[in-house]
């Protein structure tokens, strides 16, 4: 049962990420954006892991969710800005390192790197 629970994970995932890709391809890229950032993924997270293993999870999950916030918006900024500048690529790429330097950053704060 286990199993099924996570294939449908997937499923709800992938319906989402389709949903963005298909909307972006036909020049509705705003309708995208709006779709993409909808709450669903982090809500249906937070159900999972709420009747999954309780309250208290799902409240440092919640809590985690804010403070990575930061890498990722400088990860989009750095897409956004970069993109017309030097290429798509090389500005995904180095969004990407951002994000992760920025995260090793946070995490290593927290005290969350090999614990």
């Amino acid at each position: 049962m286990q199993e099924a629970r996570y294939f449908l994970y997937f499923l709800l995932g992938g319906t989402i990420t389709s949903t963005v890709a298909y909307l972006a391809n036909n020049s509705k890229g705003f309708l995208a954006a709006f779709i993409g950032t909808l709450p669903i993924a982090s809500l249906s997270t937070f159900l999972i892991i709420y009747f999954n293993t309780g309250q208290d999870a799902m409240l440092s999950y919640a809590r985690g969710l804010i403070i990575m916030l930061f890498p990722w918006v400088f990860y989009v900024l750095s897409v956004v800005f970069l993109t017309p500048r030097i290429s798509f690529f090389y500005s995904l790429l180095i969004g990407l390192f951002l994000f992760v330097l920025i995260s090793y950053f946070i995490l290593n704060r927290y005290n969350l790197i090999g614990s």
